[in-house]
């Protein structure tokens, strides 16, 4: 049925952070924000973060259902037109899925992903990096797991 995405970034864009930003000490750029999410929560921080790039530099995609509404998520990506480029991490673990024809097509999927962001003018290691995390499933070990090279990458020392 769709999980109101718009309606879920606007609340994040005109409440919640700006509550946070007067409430805490915060560095209020988009190069200093992050917004994140796995699975379904990953196709939702790209699609806002992409859409909100002037409030959102960084972005973790973790393990994303990129199946999700019919891969809409890649025409979005193929479609949008981008001003700056979000820095984006993306993993997907190799065993992600109820069989391993689940799993295999996870990871397809989220490698079409990562070359579509690579068209369109990311480059590996620097504004984009992806992770295939070997034998890893799809679960919050897997995730916390992959969370301090997530940090590392997006927020590197002397930031």
């Amino acid at each position: 049925a769709g999980g109101h995405a718009d309606l879920y970034g606007r609340m994040l864009i005109e409440e919640l952070k700006p509550f946070i930003d007067q409430t805490y000490r915060t560095k209020k750029s988009a190069t200093d924000t992050a917004l994140g999410g796995s699975s379904l929560g990953g196709i939702v921080s790209l699609y806002l973060g992409l859409k909100y790039e002037n409030v959102f530099g960084n972005l973790a995609v973790i393990s994303p259902s990129v199946w999700f509404a019919d891969k809409q998520i890649l025409k979005f990506v193929e479609s949008a037109r981008y001003s700056a480029k979000v820095h984006i991490w993306l993993d997907i673990g190799t065993k992600e899925g109820r069989n391993a024809g689940d799993a295999n097509q996870s990871v397809i999927d989220t490698r079409l992903l990562n070359g579509l962001l690579v068209r369109k003018g990311w480059k590996q290691g620097k504004e984009l990096r992806y992770f295939e995390d070997q034998g890893a499933e799809h679960n919050e070990r897997a995730w916390a797991g992959r969370f301090g090279s997530i940090l590392t990458f997006l927020f590197p020392a002397g930031h």
